[in-house]
């Protein structure tokens, strides 16, 4: 059987025409090759010309016209975005090459200072595009999936099956497969149909709108899910440390790339554990402080009317509004808006005696920490499980916020993404 390493992908296409008692065949993916100039270039003139001989001497003028012996040379070819002809039991490859540049959008939400720019799309032919322009492997392997009884949403799950673990490939497709939906619209709302415990606060897929970390993803045995309609992509299986790797630590130095790693878990610590151990030092334990910073910390506090858990609670919710505002206003005016509005928050209650300035400082810190991590779906759960450790280091002191901490990780030592354990704090992959 030929090309049996690839035909079983949904993008690979074979099509035979038939005239004067002679056929020929052409073999494609239809991602990376451009179906218009194949009926105009090779279709079309194929009952144009009245003889083969003379079919055969136009199609020796088309660009990348050659003849190829070896299987496995005809399969780099159709990856590469070329197409092979078979006529007079002879294989030819033609360049037909397809690349949507004008419409490949830039990646938004994932900002990188090196490497490509280009973002997936809406279209999901769009996007395998682009992955198959990255990944040139006869080894990746494209499934199509139809989900939402009313919607018929087209999804894709891309893997490379010399890579991939084949239990966790199996148990995603279980899951795909066992989905009862209406409409399926969105990558978020398939990860939250995919995720088994519907009380689960972490992501347990990584969503990216990037192209090479879905080729990074797929080149270290992850799979990947492609959705119509949206352009973003669910990896799994995902660890914790997946969420703190920007695509420049893969071009950064190794040192360099380290330190910014390291940054990044400094900065959740900060943005998770601050504000807690602010509450149970001033509320319980402001013995452990220097005496002048005792002092400083008591003299700026003497206004404030409230205790210092009321007081961290009512700043973060200001930062909470504030973010929700920036997400929600339109574009133009959004980060004027928040801005201006946050001065004049922090500024007037400061004033007003309500917050302690030293607060200020510890919230800012804490929001500006929280966006140093690369994945936005990391931060909705970081957003919220700095609350609970709030309110047990308000009630407990220390003891509180060892507590929640020792709660959050046992939480995540009993997570699991696709089987494949969560808390793999420091994967090489």
């Amino acid at each position: 059987m030929k090309f049996k390493s690839i035909r079983s992908n949904s993008d690979f296409q074979k099509r035979s025409l038939k005239k004067y008692n002679k056929t020929i065949t052409f073999y494609y993916l239809i991602s990376v090759c451009d179906e218009n100039k194949i009926t105009e270039l090779l279709i079309t003139p194929f009952y144009e010309y009245e003889s083969f001989t003379l079919y055969k001497d136009y199609l020796a003028t088309l660009n990348g016209w050659e003849i190829i012996s070896e299987e496995t040379e005809m399969i780099e070819k159709i990856l590469g975005g070329n197409i092979i002809v078979n006529l007079d039991e002879k294989n030819y490859s033609v360049s037909i090459s397809e690349f949507s540049a004008s419409s490949v959008g830039v990646s938004t939400e994932e900002n990188v200072l090196q490497g490509p720019k280009d973002g997936l799309n809406e279209s999901i032919d769009i996007s395998l595009n682009l992955i198959r322009n990255r990944y040139r492997k006869s080894t990746l392997k494209v499934e199509d999936h139809i989900v939402g009884s009313l919607s018929k949403t087209k999804v894709l799950v891309l893997y490379d099956k010399n890579l991939v673990d084949i239990n966790v490939y199996h148990n995603l497709l279980a899951k795909i497969n066992a989905l009862k939906i209406d409409v399926l619209q969105s990558c978020g709302q398939l990860q939250k149909l995919l995720i088994n415990n519907k009380l689960s606060l972490f992501p347990l897929f990584l969503t990216t709108e990037r192209p090479d970390r879905v080729v990074n993803s797929i080149s270290t045995g992850k799979i990947i899910v492609l959705v119509e309609g949206t352009p973003w992509a669910l990896i799994g299986p995902a660890t914790f440390s997946d969420f703190f790797k920007s695509m420049d630590d893969t071009v950064e130095l190794t040192i360099v790339s380290k330190f910014m790693v390291s940054i990044r878990y400094i900065a959740l610590m900060i943005t998770v554990f601050l504000p807690a151990i602010y509450v149970a030092v001033i509320s319980y334990s402001p013995e452990v402080l220097q005496v002048q910073f005792a002092l400083l910390v008591a003299g700026s506090r003497m206004s404030v009317p409230f205790p210092s858990y009321i007081e961290i609670l009512f700043l973060m919710l200001m930062a909470e509004f504030l973010i929700e505002a920036s997400l929600r206003l339109p574009k133009s005016i959004s980060s004027t808006a928040t801005t201006v509005g946050g001065l004049i928050l922090g500024q007037t209650a400061s004033q007003a005696g309500l917050v302690a300035d030293i607060m200020i400082i510890v919230v800012s810190l804490v929001a500006i920490s929280l966006f140093s991590i690369p994945i936005n779906a990391m931060h909705q759960a970081i957003r919220v499980i700095r609350y609970p450790i709030i309110i047990f280091a308000s009630l407990f002191g220390m003891l509180g916020v060892l507590v929640g901490t020792l709660a959050i990780l046992c939480y995540l030592c009993n997570l699991r993404s696709l089987g494949k354990p969560y808390l793999t704090l420091f994967n090489n992959n």
